[in-house]
């Protein structure tokens, strides 16, 4: 078979071709080079000449999707949330990012500020992971941002002179000191960078507490410091015991992991009697649950000294670096135990810390917050941890706020990398106290579940007395939401036209509050009332009011608050009995109808006096026509309410009393009030209570209540004394 010869031109592209396929070869060799340099960076936390290599291949052009990724990694590890937005920017337009990438991207947005953007591509991570709640929880609440951005004045922060221009954080308190960690390069590890972030190794140190500020740093003496990261620190006052963050070197023994890595554990040494009886500190000791395969750090010791609750990304966990906790027996540290989805997320959780007032406060990228790390607190309860909270500004920013510790009920310190500091992580002084809270809902028919629109919608403190700060904002739907100042249990009440009023309980700590539901019950007929101290004329709390049918069977009953108020919803048409009673308190009933009754709103208030001998109760609206003695229509209907109590009170004997003001002569006043009250004693023998409990007594103008000279006395004084009473005999 025969060849065409090729011709000068057609090799020339021959060699031409097979030069670029060549090259193609060699380039991609020295991709694979820097990848595998890459990888062995990353292994020792070199991130700096990590992201480097990456840069140069991005910047030719030749950085794949991979490539972009863990450039951008590098850049996160490095503390350049910017840079790495940008890399992610491009690794979007690829088209080949993964639902991690998007959530990374997402979050990087809004630690940098992005707001706007970031909810756009939380939304776009959810159309691949449509479960993940802390991407629905900035999806559902865009105005979240607003809210924990908008400056309160219950925090405030304030610089101290103690920072440098390397890291400074991780603090503890230590009788008039805080001790702190410090990349400042003065310590045993000296000025020796860590190729992380080429800052020098963290030591401890220690500072004046002079009130609100700090002042004078020092470092620690090299029995507590080394060659490595020496930091985040917690001193246990009871057994006078320093608990800090080491890596795994004891006295020059390195504990590394399966993969080589210098990981992180927790190291404690006693104060202890010396020479000349000084202070010292003793020995070096490994916490007992160290383990070198994993990272543990950032202890924390409670006041009490019966919990260490500690951060490690052992297994086990939620996800990245979790909460944990260890309770003390005997002298040994129980087992590790999580602390739990409350608290801990997917991403990482650090930093514990917990007040005398059992309040955790911590740091997290888990949890919906600004920006890198916020400071979060929650409400430490004998079922767990309560509801996770948000500091808010100016506590967090979008940058990172951690490490929050406090020397009283409200003054502490905390460290940021936010601008205006002397560089990296600076120490600040803060004053913390409750911020506002956000409680959202709706309010519905219990019935139909239908919303019901312009409900009006009460708060009050647990106490019953009205919140002090509050904004309410109403919106189609029903639906409600407000800001209110904090209290532990709030009273949230709601009332509409044709419902009756509903009041439930929120607690803080505990219950949701962004889905409040609150439903109202319709009526026909309504029956309110408040019920009052007899003597006081004060609301009674925790009466307890119960509504009868009209054959005495129970149909619900309610324990008032501090206003005294109780309601039912009535049906048409039907009996009813509604009776207030308290321990120690005389009972008081009435009975309602619906039967033919024009009036929609039915109202009874009770007085309840005390249910003790001697004790004096004033019957109001006991009139007589002018110089009788006959029961009148209006006089018999309060004699039926005395008649009621005295059958809700069976073992009560009492003495009813009629008296006169001052006018007439004093023997006619005396027999007059006396056919009284013996007329309203037989119209209460005929209602059916027994002769022997109840006894007449008119003292005519010899007990006013109101002392005046009786022809300067007004008219009103006249009414006072002119009274009928009754007075508790035996019980």
């Amino acid at each position: 078979m025969m060849h065409a010869k090729k011709n000068p031109m057609q090799r020339f592209a021959t060699a031409v071709l097979l030069f670029v396929a060549l090259m193609g070869a060699l380039t991609a060799q020295a991709q694979k080079l820097k990848t595998r340099m890459a990888d062995r960076y990353s292994e020792v936390f070199d991130y700096a000449k990590v992201a480097s290599i990456y840069e140069d291949l991005s910047a030719k052009g030749k950085a794949s999707p991979q490539d972009l990724r863990r450039l951008a990694l590098a850049y996160r590890k490095l503390g350049k949330p910017v840079e790495a937005e940008k890399t992610y920017t491009k690794l979007m337009a690829t088209g080949a990012q993964t639902p991690d990438d998007m959530l990374a991207y997402a979050d990087l947005l809004r630690a940098n500020g992005n707001y706007t953007t970031a909810i756009e591509w939380y939304g776009n991570y959810l159309s691949q992971r449509p479960d993940d709640a802390r991407a629905k929880a900035y999806v559902s609440y865009p105005g979240l941002f607003d809210r924990l951005l908008r400056d309160s004045t219950s925090a405030s922060v304030r610089s101290v002179p103690i920072n440098s221009s390397m890291a400074d954080m991780g603090m503890t308190v230590m009788n008039d000191l805080l001790l702190f960690s410090s990349a400042r390069g003065e310590g045993v590890g000296g000025t020796r960078t860590y190729a992380w972030d080429h800052e020098p190794y963290l030591n401890l140190y220690s500072a004046l507490l002079k009130g609100e500020t700090v002042e004078d740093p020092m470092v620690m003496r090299k029995e507590l410091n080394s060659r490595h990261h020496d930091g985040t620190v917690a001193y246990d006052s009871l057994a006078k015991r320093l608990y800090f963050t080491r890596n795994n070197d004891y006295y020059g023994v390195l504990s590394k992991n399966d993969r080589g890595e210098l990981t992180m554990g927790i190291y404690y040494a006693d104060v202890v009697t010396g020479e000349f009886g000084q202070p010292e500190w003793g020995n070096l000791v490994p916490f007992e649950h160290n383990d070198a395969q994993y990272n543990l750090g950032h202890p924390y010791v409670t006041p009490d000294g019966l919990r260490l609750y500690f951060v490690s990304d052992r297994p086990g966990g939620e996800g990245g670096t979790d909460i944990w906790f260890c309770d003390k027996l005997g002298t040994q540290w129980g087992a590790p135990q999580n602390l739990g989805p409350k608290v801990n997320t997917p991403s990482n959780e650090m930093f514990p810390y917990v007040g005398r007032d059992s309040t955790l406060y911590f740091s997290s990228t888990g949890h919906t917050g600004l920006g890198g790390y916020d400071i979060f607190r929650s409400r430490l309860t004998a079922a767990g941890p309560g509801t996770v909270f948000n500091l808010g500004y100016p506590m967090n920013t979008r940058f990172n706020d951690h490490g929050l510790v406090l020397t009283n009920d409200t003054t502490g310190f905390f460290a940021s990398d936010r601008p205006g500091g002397k560089g990296s992580d600076d120490i600040y002084g803060c004053t913390v106290r409750p911020q506002m809270i956000y409680l959202a809902g709706v309010v519905i028919d219990k019935a139909t579940r239908q919303p019901i629109e312009n409900a009006n919608i009460v708060l009050k403190n647990g106490q019953g007395g009205f919140v002090d700060r509050y904004k309410l904002e109403t919106e189609p739907g029903g639906r409600f939401r407000m800001e209110a100042e904090y209290h532990q249990r709030y009273l949230l009440s709601a009332v509409a036209n044709g419902y009756y009023q509903r009041e439930i309980t929120v607690v803080t700590d505990v219950d949701p509050l962004e889905n409040i539901v609150v439903e109202l019950e319709k009526y026909d007929y309504l029956a309110e009332g408040i019920v009052y101290h007899g003597e006081t004329n004060e609301p009674l709390a925790d009466a307890s009011v119960v509504l009868t049918d009209g054959n005495g069977i129970e149909l619900t009953r309610i324990t008032t608050d501090a206003s005294g108020r109780y309601q039912f919803p009535l049906e048409t048409g039907k009996d009813y009995r509604i009776m207030a009673d308290k321990e120690g308190f005389f009972k008081q009933s009435v009975k309602v109808t619906t039967k033919g009754n024009p009036n929609s709103l039915i109202r009874n208030d009770f007085k309840l006096f005390p249910l003790k001998v001697n004790q004096v109760v004033r019957l109001d609206n006991i009139f007589y026509d002018y110089n009788k003695s006959d029961i009148r229509p209006d006089a018999a209907m309060e004699l039926d309410k005395l008649v009621a109590t005295l059958m809700d009170n069976p073992t009560v004997r009492i003495e009813l009393s009629s008296h006169t003001d001052c006018r007439g002569k004093d023997a006619y006043n005396r027999s007059l009030s006396d056919k009284r009250a013996k007329s309203a004693v037989d119209y209460i023998v005929s209602k059916g209570i027994g002769r022997d409990r109840i006894v007449g007594k008119g003292y005519g103008e010899s007990k006013p209540v109101t002392q005046c000279v009786c022809e300067k006395c007004s008219e009103d004084e006249h009414q006072q004394n002119r009274r009928t009473e009754f007075k508790v005999l035996g019980l």
